[in-house]
């Protein structure tokens, strides 16, 4: 539990510092909404992943992935970084945040988790993603997620 709480703690230090370092200029009401595939504890699951702008530098990431475990239902809450982009369409933004999955099966359970990853904006409206979260709570997996969207 020590370690989590230090890994949080990192991850806020991180997310604060760059804040203050670069001014942030977030898409506020970009959405992104697409299929996606989870890799973790020897299973691999589809689902569909979403990205919804809600302030400046701030997302909330729902999605929802299909196993033989049981459906995993999760919402995200995340800290985009604005990096300066070369002016090109191929953008990417680093995010960090927590996120809560619910799932539902025989022994339905919640977790807590810490989220990382980062958007690549492929185009004006295709955008891939990728993250890794790491729970904190009920003795979770890890596990990686890759996606595509369509921006909207």
């Amino acid at each position: 539990m020590k370690k989590s709480i230090a890994t949080l703690a990192a991850l806020c230090a991180a997310a604060t510092a760059m804040g203050v370092m670069q001014s942030a200029n977030a898409q506020i009401g970009q959405s992104v909404i697409g299929p996606s595939v989870a890799f973790g504890s020897g299973d691999t699951v589809f689902g569909i992943d979403s990205k919804f702008g809600v302030a400046e530098s701030v997302s909330i990431r729902p999605a929802i992935y299909f196993g033989n475990g049981g459906t995993v239902f999760g919402s995200a809450v995340t800290y985009d970084f604005n990096l300066p982009s070369s002016g090109s369409a191929n953008k990417i933004t680093p995010f960090v945040g927590g996120s809560l999955l619910f799932t539902s099966n025989s022994g339905s359970s919640s977790t807590f988790s810490l989220l990382g990853g980062a958007d690549f904006d492929v185009s004006d409206t295709i955008q891939l993603k990728g993250a890794v979260n790491v729970p904190v709570s009920n003795g979770g997996s890890t596990f990686v997620t890759i996606g595509a969207g369509f921006k909207f």
